[in-house]
């Protein structure tokens, strides 16, 4: 085959071109929604991917101080508390459109509890679980196959509990039992809750298909006046990480089930602190955590300090070194998150009533520190459509 010069020229000059598009990332997500801490609800910014900027910030769902959401593991439903701080807290559930972020509401149903604070399911989307701040429980909906709520088929309260223990020493924060986290276990057989006022981890055999989904908890006590917040599982399963709001510290507890029940155990010599001089706790409080995909970098932030630290995991150990502090250039940084390409880190900051947008390199997890800035009102949560 004869192939002229002209159309080896043309073919040279379109390579580049065709190289170009071949490297361009998937198209992600298109939109963002935030929960808030205001009665305005849900808000909706679109998302461009490429350049990691947000436009067009809108509320979109009314709803009351929707502090915390999560998407059904199947269905285009997305659920949200209410985190009402007197009387009853509510779980709320909306259909989501895909293609246009929008939500029309299905349901609100009380939490048993005020403050509620935290909502997830399990992994089969057969159950939904709320940990309640204000009111020291944790609540279990079931769901039916359409992802609908029922009435809260059980509601584990501290307060008074023969199956609880003692309150921490910080009279103004550990008053009473306080309830911050409900996470699932990666085999769906539990559900571990941090109960920030008690210093403990209350650990929840759970059946989603039964009309009683929990039952009593194994107690697993944390260090006295830390205040543990929440958990995060590594993606091997071994081991899980617990942030503690009070004293500002991250350690690590090995996961083991026997016989059915769960035995986790404080690894010795894990702790470390999340703050830049351990001196300024005062003030400051632990908050978030997050893990890349392959469990090899942990991101954690500290409100007051303000700061969000990228710490490198030992493989074997799971052990933390800080590899990067910055900071979340806002005040109060309720969450933060990664888009699913990990190529931008988002921090909700509730203080300041702003979003701000950081560049992130997945494969060393080095963050640029200067973000673009996005003003919203009292942003608490971020999750990418």
């Amino acid at each position: 085959m004869t192939i002229s010069r002209r159309h080896f020229l043309a073919s040279a000059a379109a390579l580049p071109f065709a190289l170009r598009a071949f490297a361009e990332p998937t198209p992600g997500p298109r939109w963002i929604l935030l929960g808030s801490g205001t009665d305005k609800g849900i808000f909706r910014a679109a998302w461009n991917a490429s350049t990691g900027t947000l436009s067009n910030i809108e509320p979109i769902a009314a709803a009351q101080h929707p502090s915390y959401l999560t998407l059904h593991p199947t269905l285009p439903i997305l659920y949200a508390v209410n985190e009402i701080p007197e009387g009853n807290g509510a779980l709320s559930s909306f259909h989501l459109d895909r293609a246009t972020a929008s939500l029309t509401q299905m349901q609100r149903l009380s939490t048993g509890g005020n403050g509620p604070c935290y909502v997830s399911t399990d992994h089969s989307g057969r159950a939904a679980f709320v940990a309640n701040y204000g009111g020291g429980s944790l609540a279990a909906f079931s769901l039916s196959s359409d992802g609908a709520l029922h009435n809260a088929a059980a509601l584990f309260q501290c307060d008074g509990n023969a199956a609880c223990g003692s309150l921490g020493p910080n009279k103004v924060r550990q008053e009473a039992a306080h309830m911050h986290c409900a996470v699932v276990s990666p085999d769906n057989r539990f559900v571990l809750a941090c109960n920030l006022g008690e210093d403990a981890i209350e650990i929840f055999p759970i059946h989603p298909n039964a009309a009683d989904p929990l039952e009593t908890p194994t107690r697993v006590a944390a260090r006295p006046g830390s205040g543990p917040r929440h958990i995060l599982f590594h993606p091997n399963g071994r081991w899980f990480y617990c942030i503690h709001e009070l004293d500002c510290t991250i350690d690590i507890y090995d996961w083991n089930v026997s016989n059915g029940q769960p035995l986790p155990v404080l690894r010795k010599g894990s702790v470390i602190s999340t703050l830049a001089r351990p001196s300024d706790a005062p003030g400051s409080t632990g908050c978030e955590l997050n893990i890349s995909p392959d469990g090899s970098l942990l991101y954690a932030n500290t409100r007051g300090e303000n700061s969000l630290c990228c710490y490198r995991v030992n493989p074997s150990t799971g052990l933390l070194t800080e590899q990067q502090r910055i900071n979340t250039a806002g005040e109060v940084t309720r969450y933060f998150t990664f888009d699913p390409s990990r190529r931008w880190l988002l921090c909700a900051n509730q203080g300041s009533s702003n979003i701000t947008v950081f560049a992130h390199d997945p494969a060393t997890g080095h963050i640029d520190p200067t973000p673009h800035t996005y003003p919203t009102e009292i942003p608490m949560f971020i999750q990418f459509i």
